[in-house]
């Protein structure tokens, strides 16, 4: 078995990426990943080089915050409101959820190309790949995304979310089809994933299920009020610290 923790957010902001320096400092996660248009990525990667842990940092796709590195996306308004920043509508709207308009899907892929270029260009070199938000496991992404892979030197796409019990079974389907999907992109086994509250419910009533899997769990390093290090997961924080 292989646990992978991965820190999402880097270059979110100074705040975050101290705690995601000082988690690492911790040896509480083993892996982050760079959001690379946002205003900290390049403060976010000297850190890394500085701190010895560039190898480490994969690239965070970014198609609902912030502003894109496109100008054919900052103006696009399905996906961006009228300063050229994201709104993330498109990801909370079935329809395009599961199918852009077509114009809409040209400025997709070339945001994602420029993000991918700007990574190797800011130093990334691990090439696991993952998006904010998981957008990456929307149809409408997928579908233009997976093309992309095939040109990078991609080692490994973070899985739909499957660690957890329930969901309908349509919801399952489209898991089991897309994480096939994925699986065909870089060497890397895996097998489950979901963040640290999925790990601790998922295992304890399966423990014998850590042995077999290969598991990538998220975590969003922040702090706290009191400076304590965290993991923000939706609307709570918990104490972050390696199972």
């Amino acid at each position: 078995m292989a646990l992978v923790i991965n820190a999402d957010d880097f270059g979110m902001n100074e705040s975050v990426n101290a705690a995601i320096c000082e988690a690492f400092d911790k040896k509480i996660i083993d892996r982050t990943t760079l959001l690379v248009n946002m205003p900290h990525a390049k403060e976010a990667m000297e850190l890394a080089k500085e701190k010895g842990f560039a190898d480490r940092v994969g690239l965070h796709l970014n198609l609902t915050s912030g502003r894109p590195l496109t100008d054919e996306m900052a103006a696009d308004p399905v996906m961006c409101n009228s300063i050229g920043e994201y709104t993330a509508d498109f990801a909370r709207n079935m329809k395009t959820r599961f199918c852009l308009p077509k114009e809409t899907a040209a400025n997709v892929s070339r945001e994602l190309a420029a993000q991918f270029d700007e990574y190797a260009k800011l130093g990334g070199t691990l090439w696991h790949v993952d998006s904010h938000h998981h957008v990456h496991t929307d149809p409408s992404i997928w579908k233009i995304l997976k093309k992309q892979l095939k040109d990078r030197p991609v080692t490994s796409v973070r899985l739909s979310r499957n660690m957890y019990r329930g969901g309908n079974l349509l919801m399952r389907i489209y898991k089991m089809i897309l994480n096939a999907s994925i699986r065909k992109f870089g060497k890397k086994r895996r097998d489950l994933f979901g963040s640290m509250p999925d790990y601790e419910s998922f295992t304890s009533s399966n423990p014998d299920i850590i042995k077999d899997n290969e598991i990538e769990i998220m975590v969003h390093p922040v702090y706290d009020k009191d400076g304590n290090l965290c993991d923000a997961y939706g609307d709570k924080m918990y104490r972050l610290a390696r199972p």
